[in-house]
């Protein structure tokens, strides 16, 4: 496996690791699809793999297989804005067959060192209460985000967000 920076080319299979049972709900595909395209889409006229990694917009590192064609997924992440070196990591996510292999933890090793290249302090993640029952606040915590702050009920009755950060 290798992380690299997202093409253009990795749309489709993107777009499909995140319909296959990630449990998201659609609004939060559309949602992903957007910063995807936000992602590619050519900053000043520069492709997305060609950016000055200070750009403010939103960035992707891509997990492939060895073979350089199979995607196993990606993290979506870019500066916070009116904040100095603080980043959010937007979207983790994990092709249904990869998971447990530390795709993820690749994802995150990756993102967390090009972020101290660039001198950034804190890398912040927001999750619901209820994702993958457990699930991403343990793989958050595994990876060295730490519980910041909790807002009851807010995507809805019964299901909290959970906000973690990470100081670089």
């Amino acid at each position: 496996m290798r992380i690299r920076s997202l093409l253009p080319s990795d749309r489709a299979q993107l777009i499909d690791i995140l319909s296959q049972g990630a449990g998201f709900r659609s609004e939060e595909i559309a949602c992903a699809i957007e910063l995807l395209d936000a992602a590619l889409a050519p900053s000043d006229g520069e492709p997305a793999d060609q950016r000055d990694p200070d750009d403010t917009g939103y960035e992707a590192r891509v997990a492939v297989a060895d073979d350089g064609e199979r995607v196993l997924g990606y993290a979506c992440f870019g500066a916070t804005p009116m904040t100095e070196a603080t980043y959010d990591l937007y979207w983790l996510v994990v092709a249904e067959n990869a998971r447990g292999r530390g795709v993820g933890g690749a994802l995150v090793a990756a993102v967390d060192a090009e972020l101290k290249q660039r001198g950034a302090r804190i890398i912040r993640v927001e999750t619901s209460s209820l994702e993958g029952q457990g699930g991403a606040r343990r793989f958050y915590e595994k990876t060295g985000f730490r519980l910041a702050g909790a807002i009851p009920d807010f995507y809805r009755q019964g299901d909290d967000l959970l906000v973690y950060a990470k100081v670089l």
